[in-house]
């Protein structure tokens, strides 16, 4: 279930100086309901923010998975409606195993440092490491702030801690013509932004993890789809509150 449940939440966008959530159920070909993400972003008066997903899988996918929930959390502060992360953390765990892994950002020195902690009873001080590149976002802050970074460009180019291993990139294209209708096929949708978003990793047996993804006049995600993974068909994810 690596990376599959959160990817439909990531790109639930949040509006700035607001408390919004949003649950999806992630359906995977004929699986049917595979899990319930969930996800709220908060906005603090002294400018602060916490953006917190969770994806708990469900049915033949939780049994499968050794009961697998991932948590992913985002928090720094608001500047100009944008939002600058300082603390990126992702968590992984089944009945077996938990990995924690903390991303502190030092924008000024344009560095990002990365601590990892595994095992049931997670250490208190884990040895702290550089990271191998930097970005100014982590994968959550960079979806809010895409209506920022997009101006009149078809084709974006962005990096964010999460991303790709090797250097975070994500690549998103705004579709048109053809392409926007085949998008609009895939996603059963005719209403909307669509956007479709390449993580440049092999994504539970998709070739590049590439994602169509459809999002309201609020910039929230309304349903999603990782297309032709091996075996099963499409991997969908469906607003449902």
């Amino acid at each position: 279930m690596k990376k599959t449940l959160w990817l439909f939440l990531l790109l639930a966008q949040i509006v700035s100086g607001k408390v919004l959530s949003a649950r999806y159920e992630v359906s995977f070909g004929i699986l049917q309901t595979m899990g319930i993400a969930e996800t709220t972003f908060e906005e603090n008066e002294d400018h602060t923010y916490r953006i917190y997903v969770s994806a708990k899988t469900r049915g033949v996918a939780k049994i499968l998975s050794n009961n697998r929930i991932e948590i992913y959390e985002s928090r720094g502060i608001v500047k100009d409606g944008r939002l600058i992360p300082s603390i990126f953390i992702k968590i992984r765990q089944t009945n077996s195993s938990k990995n924690v892994k903390t991303y502190t950002f030092d924008h000024e020195k344009k560095e990002v440092w990365f601590q990892v902690a595994e095992g049931k009873k997670v250490p208190s001080r884990p040895k702290k490491e550089k990271n191998d590149y930097y970005a100014h976002d982590d994968f959550l802050s960079l979806f809010f702030n895409l209506k920022y970074y997009t101006k009149q460009q078809e084709y974006y180019t962005f990096y964010a801690i999460g991303g790709n291993k090797k250097d975070g990139r994500i690549d998103a294209m705004y579709p048109k013509n053809e392409e926007l209708s085949k998008t609009k096929k895939s996603l059963e949708m005719d209403e909307g932004s669509f956007l479709k978003v390449v993580l440049n990793d092999r994504i539970f047996a998709s070739r590049n993890g590439e994602l169509l993804i459809n999002l309201d006049a609020q910039w929230l995600c309304e349903k999603a789809v990782l297309e032709d993974v091996l075996l099963f068909g499409d991997i969908v994810g469906t607003r449902v509150k």
